[in-house]
């Protein structure tokens, strides 16, 4: 009677079966797990509860049963069709010599959602713990002390330690005393984004960028997150996105010329090494070109590209264009500062341009900058780490310019590592016709002239002297086709310079007078004849399609509304 009262009320689920696997008996516990009757459970056989995937291990169970005892998880499926994931352990019993098998039934439903949570969990701990560690910016846990809990990869790699040396330490060791935004982030909660620190260092001091966050723990401040990234990399964004990139190289300087080549390969030979490089030359005969193309062939190609014309800048402004300048340093100055271009150029190359142009007083700090390798912004007493290539041009006589006193010797012998003459167009006359040609391809609407013109033509290229050389010749280029319009270019559409050298070596040539107007003029004068031609084809097309709007514009490829706008435009009545 005992034994009875414990099989109806104990907490697990039983069933008493027999050899064939049908159900006997089943206490309170199973009924409720298999939401059934007694009598209609006791219609059943133990296989029937399983799913069909499940029911080979149970008749396996069943086979060893006599021999011992065995526990394995399995699916049943209650009255309703509800699958019910179980552990069962099966016992066999001998009663009045015949073989009943106690077959225990345990509802592990929770317990595998409480597996599954746990997976999750693992799961997305080892996933936050990659994007920490793996992440591009530095990132510092600390605890509410200010002690250094972790550090990811990036971190470890800026500051120069492991993790193993940083962790119990306090940050201000590795970013300095008293920085006030640490501080309130860690006394009050307060989180800030992109300050600028300058992080000292045993052989060079780290400019970078901070950023701290705080975080919680049921409202209670358990410490904070400090992402750095250093500057360098923050320039690096800046130059390209705007630009500060080299789009030329070697390849793109058009010419066959022997002391062209000569120069190319001197530029070549000075785009495998560090040195500052000196580039000499007229006005428009590819200075930059060439600084481009030194910067585009060397170790800093992936690095950023920054020019600055020396001429172009007020002498009061150039020193914090170049080396910037921290809030407040003058009336006018941006509220947190500015870097100047050697900032932005560090990892790059920085172009300076007619650098015969700067004030004496800013040659003294470039010349400390090429030194040094460091600047110090406007108004501050920091010093800030740059690596910087420089290539200077000029279209001035610079060792003239020292002898008059216009230019530091020291600075002239700093930059003049490696010169670099770039010869003027009149003194390499075989590129001028092959330039010509390569302009004029470039020009959409450009078209080559006939034979007959062709021969005048390269005969007044030849005998001009250019100048303003190669930027000359290419505004010469596209003037011509603005002026020739769909026609072929010719003699007639040179500019009046270049057109006066024809008629006087060609007998019976006239000068034309359109010829007489500026590259302006002439740039509206092909807009005109574009316009003309566009009206012309507006009413030839309302005249075909018998003033259908939609079957105009559907073959000229736009929309009605274009149509009418043109047509008002040019007065044209439908």
């Amino acid at each position: 009677m005992s034994e009875l009262i414990l099989f109806e009320h104990y907490p697990e689920s039983m069933l008493l079966i027999d050899s064939s696997g049908r159900i006997l008996d089943a206490n309170r516990k199973a009924l409720e797990l298999y939401e059934i009757e007694k009598a209609e459970l006791l219609k059943l056989d133990v296989f029937s509860l399983s799913t069909e995937e499940y029911r080979e291990p149970v008749y396996q169970m069943l086979e060893i049963a006599v021999f011992e005892e065995k526990v394995v998880e399995i699916v049943h499926l209650s009255w309703t069709g509800k699958p019910i994931p179980v552990e069962v352990k099966i016992k066999p019993l001998f009663i009045s010599d015949s073989r009943i098998i106690l077959f225990y039934v345990k509802d592990i439903s929770i317990r595998q959602q409480m597996q599954v949570k746990n997976d999750r969990l693992q799961y997305l701990n080892s996933v936050y713990v990659d994007i920490f560690m793996h992440m591009p910016d530095g990132a510092i846990i600390v605890n509410p002390q200010g002690k250094i809990k972790e550090v990811n990869l990036a971190a470890q790699s800026i500051l120069g330690q492991s993790l193993q040396e940083m962790q119990g330490k306090s940050v201000s060791e590795y970013l300095g005393m008293n920085i006030p935004h640490i501080q309130a982030m860690l006394e009050n909660g307060e989180s800030y984004r992109d300050v600028e620190l300058l992080i000292p260092g045993q052989e060079r001091n780290l400019h970078a960028v901070i950023s701290g966050i705080p975080f919680r723990s049921n409202g209670v401040l358990r410490g904070g997150v400090i992402y750095l990234s250093p500057i360098e990399k923050i320039h690096h964004l800046v130059n390209r996105f705007t630009g500060a990139r080299a789009s030329y190289s070697f390849q793109d300087i058009i010419t066959v010329s022997h002391s062209m080549q000569e120069a190319i390969h001197l530029a070549k030979m000075a785009a495998s090494s560090t040195s500052n490089v000196l580039l000499e030359g007229e006005s428009g005969t590819g200075k930059e070109v060439f600084a481009q193309a030194i910067h585009s062939a060397s170790q800093r190609k992936n690095g950023p590209f920054v020019a600055v014309n020396c001429g172009a800048i007020p002498r009061e402004l150039i020193g914090s264009e170049l080396f910037g300048y921290i809030e407040g340093a003058f009336t006018g100055a941006r509220k947190g500062g500015s870097p100047g271009k050697f900032e932005l150029a560090s990892g790059g190359t920085l172009f300076l341009d007619e650098i015969g142009d700067m004030p004496l007083e800013q040659q003294v700090t470039l010349l400390r900058v090429l030194q040094e390798k460091n600047i110090t912004r406007i108004g501050d007493s920091r010093t800030i780490p740059v690596d910087v290539r420089v290539i200077c041009a000029t279209n001035k006589n610079l060792w003239q310019e020292v002898e008059a006193g216009n230019f530091r010797a020291d600075l002239y012998y700093r930059l003049n590592v490696i010169n670099i003459d770039i010869p003027p167009l009149r003194r390499r006359k075989e590129d001028i016709i092959v330039l010509f040609d390569y302009f004029l391809s470039k020009i959409p609407a450009g078209k080559a002239p006939l034979p007959e013109e062709r021969i005048n033509i390269e005969e007044s290229l030849q005998q001009y002297r250019w100048p303003g050389n190669i930027r000359e010749l290419q505004n010469v280029v596209e003037r011509m086709v603005h002026m020739a319009g769909t026609l072929p270019v010719g003699v007639k559409h040179l500019p009046p310079e270049l057109r006066r050298s024809v008629s006087e070596t060609v007998p019976g040539h006239k000068s034309v007078d359109v010829s007489e107007i500026s590259i302006y003029e002439a740039r509206g004068h092909h807009k005109k004849v574009i316009q003309e031609q566009e009206r012309d084809m507006i009413i030839s097309l309302l005249k075909h399609f018998q003033g259908n709007i939609s079957k105009v514009a559907r073959e000229m490829g736009v929309n009605r509304s274009t149509i009418y706008r043109k047509m008002k435009v040019y007065k044209i009545e439908q």
